[in-house]
């Protein structure tokens, strides 16, 4: 029987040049940090609404240092300047350490990313979410900003029904519930590979979200 092949093309690339090399694993991943805390910065500025500019002068930088760390392959990131661009958009800078194991990774990854494209496929913003489903802001800011963050079942069973989605898978996703359906993992796992968190859904990402929603509206 011929093997199966894989359409991915993410998955293409990662078993033809990382398969099981540690190094190459390691160098993956720094990538996908990096990654992640240059759309954070991006974000929490655009939410602000603020120019690259005006954030550098708030934090006594120059427009250009601001452009480096918002970009994805910028390697430079210190804690130091981290804070200091918290302080200047009023956040507070949370260090957070998870867990190694790549399915759980996976799972808060798309987790993260289905609850910011969720909300902005609805077209609301935080305020407004957490207005109707009556929810803090700031629990919701750390859903979509923190990957590590898990939030209460009070709050992921008012999403479920908000959203109209299944509680218990939801429940998984965010880490409230251990060993899920290993299929449904499967398909989580392929959502947080493909997908990105940008301001606006590309088609790419929204096609990639009407798929796995209807993934969790179902129960089984």
């Amino acid at each position: 029987m011929a093997k199966k092949g894989t359409s991915h093309a993410g998955e293409i690339l990662r078993n033809r040049y990382v398969k099981d090399d540690p190094e190459r694993k390691a160098s993956v991943e720094a990538e996908r940090v990096n990654a992640e805390v240059a759309r954070l910065i991006c974000t929490m500025r655009t939410d602000a609404g603020l120019t690259q500019g005006q954030l550098a002068e708030l934090v006594g930088t120059t427009q250009s240092v601001i452009s480096r760390l918002e970009d994805s392959d910028y390697d430079g990131h210190s804690l130091t300047m981290l804070n200091r661009i918290a302080e200047a958009l009023q956040k507070k800078l949370t260090v957070v350490m998870t867990a190694k194991d790549p399915e759980v990774s996976s799972l808060r990854q798309a987790f993260h990313l289905c609850m910011q494209m969720l909300r902005r496929k609805q077209k609301l913003t935080i305020d407004q979410l957490a207005a109707k489903v009556e929810v803090d802001r700031n629990e919701l800011v750390s859903m979509e900003r923190n990957p590590g963050y898990r939030p209460s079942p009070l709050t992921l069973h008012k999403l479920s029904r908000f959203y109209r989605i299944s509680e218990r898978k939801l429940l998984v996703l965010a880490g409230a519930i251990k060993d899920g359906p290993q299929g449904f993992c499967d398909q989580a796992s392929q959502f947080a590979a493909q997908s990105e968190s940008f301001a606006n859904l590309t088609a790419e990402e929204k096609t990639a979200l009407d798929e796995f929603i209807c993934v969790l509206k179902n129960e089984t």
